[in-house]
């Protein structure tokens, strides 16, 4: 009787490990809202993201149900307000299309004396709340370190002033470059390696001022346009950029990325959702506009005591009377709780070393040290 009971346990066992071996990994699993609509009209104010978490739990997951190739995610095809989304299945997995109507594309201008119609199209809808980010597209920045020591000072000016705004012309060390057009900056904090605090990472960049050579030279001459706030000697010239909002769909990396918030922009410690946090990787570690990365917390450690006290008498935990010695706080183990998850960022804007992610979702505060990995 004990053998037939054995090998009973043994196949259902067996059974068991088959089974679970044919479960399909949830990594790979795409899972529907459970009130995904067959069909989204897109409207202005709509984002990509925005689209993707009406249909999936994982909004990282948009340009698998459409079945984009990596090329096609860099350079998508817009998506415009009028536009229809679709949600069908396709051999028992979703998928996504688009209904295009394309009069909401274009407007046409009838000429008022010949020529052909005039055909005005409209922006595609970004990947994420632009006003969320502007103000970091246009004019925040980090520099390398390298760069930044190589970068034009204002000098000053000929009538000795220590500060100047709009319309002011100031002297300026030679630029390596024929760049013309400049942001003047101020550097702001540094930004350290969490596991080499050694290596400063990158520097913020504080936007002053924009300005313009006039007189080439050594040194040249450059007037002051507009400024956020009055230009000071010592600052930098750094090559004017201007950064357009991402079109990347949001998606997963395509290898493994270890990140660690170094930073929540504006000063504080934490960061909410619409916030943007520094991240200590970036181009050089494969980090690309796009990309979604889940946030970690680290648990903390917390004692592990090896003693409970009743009454002023210390007991050990397993039971009996301990010695004194035993139960010193000292001899205590520490236990780390478990990490947790806390949220999803939205890869926005790469430098070489570092990248700019905004908080989509979080269930706490993020924390400068928070780690940041594939979703």
């Amino acid at each position: 009787m004990k053998g037939r009971n054995m090998r009973t346990l043994i196949l259902i066992a067996a059974l068991g490990l088959s089974s679970a071996l044919s479960v399909p990994l949830q990594a790979d699993e795409i899972r529907l809202q459970e009130q995904a609509p067959e069909r989204h009209v897109v409207v202005k104010g709509d984002t990509l993201w925005d689209i993707s978490e009406k249909f999936l739990k994982d909004p990282w997951k948009w340009p698998e149900v459409w079945g984009f190739n990596k090329e096609q995610i860099k350079n998508p095809h817009l998506i415009y307000p009028g536009d229809v989304v679709l949600l069908s299945m396709e051999g028992g997995q979703p998928r996504l299309r688009l209904e295009t109507n394309s009069a909401n594309q274009i407007v046409k201008l009838s000429p008022s004396v010949r020529g052909e119609p005039i055909v005005i199209k409209e922006s595609g809808i970004p990947a994420i709340p632009v006003g969320a980010i502007a103000p970091l597209l246009s004019k925040g920045g980090v520099g390398d370190p390298a760069d930044l020591a190589k970068a034009p000072l204002i000098l000053g000016s000929s009538d000795a002033r220590v500060m100047f705004g709009p319309g002011d012309r100031v002297y300026a060390s030679k630029a390596e470059a024929d760049t013309v057009d400049w942001r003047v900056v101020r550097l702001g904090q540094a930004l350290k390696n969490p596991d080499n605090p050694k290596e400063i990472l990158a520097y913020e960049m504080i936007h002053i001022a924009d300005a313009r050579t006039e007189t080439p030279g050594d040194p040249q001459v450059v007037r002051i346009l507009r400024t956020e706030q009055e230009v000071l000697e010592r600052d930098r010239l750094v090559p004017a950029w201007k950064i357009e909002p991402p079109q990347y769909m949001p998606h997963a990396p395509g290898q493994p990325i270890q990140a660690k918030v170094v930073s929540a922009l504006g000063g504080p410690l934490y960061a909410s959702t619409w916030m943007t946090v520094v991240l200590d990787k970036g181009a050089r570690d494969g980090l690309e506009e796009g990309h979604v990365l889940a946030l970690f917390r680290a648990g903390r450690s917390v004692a592990d005591p090896k003693c409970i006290r009743a009454d002023k008498i210390a007991f050990l935990a397993g039971g009996g009377r301990g010695h004194a010695e035993d139960c010193k706080q000292d001899k205590q183990d520490k236990a780390a709780l478990p990490e947790t998850r806390n949220g999803l960022v939205f890869v926005y804007r790469v430098f070489n070393k570092v990248a700019y992610a905004l908080v989509m979702k979080s269930v706490e505060p993020v924390a400068v040290g928070d780690a940041a990995r594939n979703p």
